[in-house]
C-alpha cells in the first residue's frame, strides 16, 4: 500500500478534526472553510479584472457557456 504523506496545513486540519464531536461542529466548520475559499476565488477574480486578463463580459460569458457532453 502506498503511504500519504500530508503537508503542514492538511496536518492541522486533522489535528482540528479531533475537536469535532457532533455533526453540526462538522457542518460549521465545512462552511467556514467554504467561505474561506469563496473568498479567496473572489479574490482572484478581482485581480483578473484589476490586471485586465478578464472583464466582467467575460464572467457574465462563463455563465452562458454549456460545457456538457454526451457522455459516450
Amino acid at each position: 500500500m502506498e503511504q500519504t504523506v500530508f503537508n503542514p496545513a492538511q496536518m492541522k486540519i486533522l489535528q482540528m478534526m479531533s475537536y469535532i464531536k457532533t455533526p453540526q461542529e462538522l457542518d460549521n466548520l465545512e462552511n467556514v472553510l467554504s467561505q474561506y475559499f469563496a473568498k479567496k476565488v473572489d479574490e482572484g477574480i478581482d485581480e483578473l479584472c484589476d490586471n485586465g486578463s478578464i472583464t466582467l463580459d467575460t464572467i457574465e460569458s462563463w455563465g452562458n457557456e454549456h460545457l456538457r457532453t454526451s457522455g459516450k
